[in-house]
């Protein structure tokens, strides 16, 4: 019931996380705050927090009060109350004054409760018996004062006597008195460490990757508490700057003094990868594998790895013949691009443009190559060079926007799509980009529209329903979703889009769970193998008490989508289950 009051009526000091929305980053806040989407990062605010039972927090929470019904991991220090309902789970330290843990909630971690005393009734800042004592000891100190004076002339002496003086003030009589605590320069230099960290996130945020990398070796420089964050942060904007051989320097920095650090191992195995040292890659992920036996993501880069190093080999010299044919070279090249060895097809294609500039195709599967070794900004050059070289090849605007938007660049990715849309008026595909571009840059009546206009002219289009349908939900309308979802099977019978998120709306209610997993079992006959769909299914076993049968769903969605976090907490939740 309080969800739906929640959900029902709007309050004018309430900010809201949706559901299917991922956040990363720093986020303060005050007044009421309700996580029902899942957010990475650091919570600071004064006022109510609230974790729905859906919602999933990872990183630090410092508020005034907490509810927390759904996934949180990290530390949590609260001011007040914090108050963990049935079903929740959390991993980390608490700190708070008043603790309520309900007995089907699960905790793990340390639980510190800062003792209070009561309440003393407010007294007069001075009163008669501190006077009194004051008096005394000014009485005192002037007349040690007088006595040096009189048997000692050095102005030395007196500026050592005022020193001394000086010093047991602050020590003694200030506290006491009543005055302001001393700045503690440690807590200061924490405070500014982590105001370094928060703005780089929101750098970070802005696709503004050089001001984060600055505002994070500002952090670094203050070696306070929070340096492997930011050691490794930077680490990871480093890398997703194509700056390799940087960021292996931070990377190896942050294992030296923390040698266990399994994000650090992993991303410095992906960057040995990167740039072609599979054997220094190897070494580092077996060692992570001996840390962390259980971790699937680890098991699975492990096996590419061994099985790359088994089969690698020196780079074939190209016949001088083969190069001068453009159908063999790009023959060639989508074999080594389907292959995953994007080395040789960079290598192939990039010989074959030196003698043929203005092939269009040589640069598009360029792009492509470049894309599999993560160096974006040369592919987006390469893409860039296809739409100039043909612009009506639709598929070119849509690579290089596609990028473009991994690149956080929305606005120019819109002006792209709708340039490309010129070419083809009736393309639904490049509209619904525009639109969820406009939504994810929080133009959402614009975003609603372009679909609203898309599905008058297209009222049979299970395609635009399905994205109107996800843009009602993420907008916080179930009901009006949910008619929508309802409206695409009418017409597509087999939209595995709209079986998954209306067996998904079934979850919550018990009498229908046999009802949602039939749905769910018909969206993963249409598409095999969906993380998403594979979730949906292991989530409604979960709750219609057959969590045994949600383990290798889960498991297998893991596999898919090893980078995922909430599947790998949505297995620990599934595997507490199956062992009550």
């Amino acid at each position: 019931m309080q969800n739906q009051r929640i959900y029902g009526r709007p309050q004018s000091n309430l900010s809201f996380i949706g559901a299917n929305v991922c956040l990363e980053g720093s986020l303060l806040f005050t007044g009421k705050v309700l996580v029902a989407g899942e957010f990475k990062g650091e919570l600071h605010g004064d006022g109510h927090l609230e974790i729905t039972e859906t919602g999933k927090a990872e990183g630090e929470i410092h508020t005034k009060e907490l509810v927390n019904q759904g996934h949180t991991k990290g530390s949590i220090f609260v001011a007040n109350r914090v108050e963990f309902k049935a079903g929740c789970f959390h991993e980390g330290n608490v700190t708070a004054r008043k603790v309520y843990i309900d007995p089907e909630a699960s905790f793990e971690g340390r639980l510190m409760m800062p003792e209070v005393a009561a309440t003393p009734v407010p007294k007069p800042w001075i009163s008669k018996r501190r006077l009194q004592l004051a008096a005394g000891l000014v009485l005192f100190l002037a007349a040690g004062v007088a006595t040096t004076a009189i048997s000692r002339e050095s102005p030395d002496y007196f500026r050592y006597i005022w020193k001394r003086l000086d010093t047991m003030w602050e020590a003694r009589v200030s506290d006491w008195l009543g005055s302001s605590e001393p700045n503690n320069p440690k807590l200061q230099l924490e405070e500014q460490q982590r105001r370094y960290i928060a703005e780089a996130t929101r750098h970070q945020s802005k696709g503004e990757f050089e001001k984060a990398a600055d505002s994070l070796r500002k952090a670094l420089a203050l070696k306070s508490s929070r340096q492997n964050l930011a050691r490794y942060r930077l680490a990871k904007i480093l890398a997703q700057q194509n700056h390799t051989a940087e960021s292996i320097r931070e990377i190896k920095s942050l294992l030296k003094r923390t040698p266990g650090h399994i994000e650090g191992m992993i991303l410095l195995g992906d960057l040995y990868v990167r740039s072609g040292q599979l054997s220094k890659a190897l070494e580092i992920y077996r060692e992570a594998y001996l840390r962390e036996p259980e971790d699937i993501v680890l098991k699975r880069r492990l096996q590419i790895v061994e099985s790359r190093v088994r089969t690698v080999r020196p780079d074939s010299v190209v016949p001088a013949q083969e190069a001068l044919d453009p159908t063999q070279v790009l023959i060639n090249a989508e074999r080594f691009v389907s292959g995953k060895e994007p080395t040789r097809a960079v290598n192939l294609l990039r010989g074959a443009i030196e003698k043929t500039p203005e092939n269009a195709r040589f640069h598009f599967l360029l792009g492509a190559a470049l894309v599999q070794m993560n160096r974006r900004n040369e592919a987006i050059r390469a893409y860039k060079k296809v739409v100039s070289l043909s612009p009506d090849w639709l598929d070119g605007y849509i690579r290089l926007g596609a990028l473009l938007e991994s690149k956080g660049r929305d606005k120019d990715a819109i002006a792209l799509y709708e340039k490309a849309g010129q070419l083809d008026l009736n393309d639904i595909e490049m509209k619904i980009r525009i639109a969820n571009l406009h939504k994810s840059r929080e133009r959402k009546e614009l975003a609603h529209k372009i679909l609203v206009d898309l599905l008058e002219k297209n009222p049979r289009s299970s395609r635009v329903l399905v994205e109107l349908g996800v843009f009602l939900w993420e907008a916080g309308k179930p009901e009006e979703s949910k008619k929508v979802f309802m409206q695409v099977l009418e017409i597509d019978k087999n939209s595995a889009p709209a079986l998954n998120r209306l067996a998904w709306f079934h979850r919550k209610d018990k009498e229908s769970l046999v009802h949602a997993i039939k749905l769910s079992k018909r969206s993963l006959e249409l598409q095999p193998d969906t993380p998403a769909y594979l979730d949906t299914l292991a989530e409604l076993y979960y709750r219609n008490g057959e969590s045994v049968k949600a383990l290798p769903l889960i498991q297998r969605a893991i596999e898919l989508d090893p980078g995922s976090r909430y599947f790998r907490l949505q297995l620990e939740k599934f595997k507490r289950a199956s062992r009550k």
